[in-house]
């Protein structure tokens, strides 16, 4: 599955799901939202409609800046994968850097 960043038009993006993150884009917001009151207390986190317009284009262009550079430089991407020992050409992700 290629890596999906995000893009603040489509809300379908900003729907994180337990199973299946809808985009890396979703996945900052998600991050977002928890780490807001370790930071920030009380303070109310952003709810207005601009405000959370002004956040997921933040969070999009982040996202697609960050897939934009794995794909413009790969072999800055390293994953190491380790064999299951199931005798099928798969294995498990145990690293990536």
């Amino acid at each position: 599955m290629p890596l999906n960043p995000g893009t603040n038009y489509n809300p379908a993006d900003f729907t994180p799901s337990t199973i299946n993150w809808a985009s890396m884009a979703a996945a900052m917001e998600y991050a977002f939202k928890i780490e807001w009151p370790k930071v920030m207390g009380d303070a109310p986190a952003p709810e207005k409609p601009e405000e959370l317009n002004q956040m997921r284009l933040l969070f999009a262009a982040i996202a697609q800046g960050v897939v934009k550079y794995l794909q413009e430089h790969p072999t800055d991407f390293k994953v190491t994968v380790t064999d299951t020992g199931t005798g099928t050409d798969t294995g498990t992700v145990t690293q990536i850097d």
